[in-house]
């Protein structure tokens, strides 16, 4: 008995050790791209939602903006409010439905998604060969698919397919 315990003790520490090294690697490379953003003036929250209006074809419903980030309705609604005053993007209550909004990218913010570099990325990427890639972003979405689940969320591969 004592046996299993330390087995099953050990193998919940290396996943907590795994946890802890891709929450700290997700936090430095979020650092590292924060950085990059503030050049253009947009937080790695803006320039999120901008690629999903880009790959979207330019309008989304707030409540989609929720689904894929899984970021709580007022923060997105706020995000989205400041996003608009900066002229970025454009809210408009739905004609279907009162209660939803549609976000609409304008032409500035359009541009500026356009002129925003992704080199942070590009640079901290480099040091994986294209199977370690793979690997990483086979694992990362079994990971990401489970962790749904654990939240009794639906998962959808989609949302973040490029």
């Amino acid at each position: 008995m004592n046996n299993r315990y330390n087995q099953r003790r050990q193998n919940n520490d290396i996943n907590f050790q795994l946890w802890r090294l891709l929450d700290h690697t997700r936090f430095v490379i979020a650092r590292s791209r924060k950085k990059e953003l503030s050049q253009y003036g947009l937080t790695p929250e803006q320039a999120h939602v901008l690629d999903i209006l880009n790959r979207s074809g330019g309008m989304v419903i707030i409540q989609e903006i929720v689904n894929i980030t899984m970021r709580q309705h007022h923060s997105i609604s706020t995000l989205v409010n400041r996003m608009a005053k900066q002229g970025l993007v454009n809210r408009i209550r739905s004609v279907s439905d009162a209660r939803q909004y549609n976000v609409i990218i304008t032409e500035k913010g359009q541009a500026l998604f356009r002129t925003t570099t992704r080199n942070s990325i590009t640079d901290i990427f480099s040091g994986l060969s294209e199977g370690d890639k793979k690997g990483l972003d086979k694992g990362l979405k079994r990971l990401l698919a489970k962790a749904y689940q654990v939240l009794g969320k639906k998962y959808q591969s989609n949302v973040l397919s490029e």
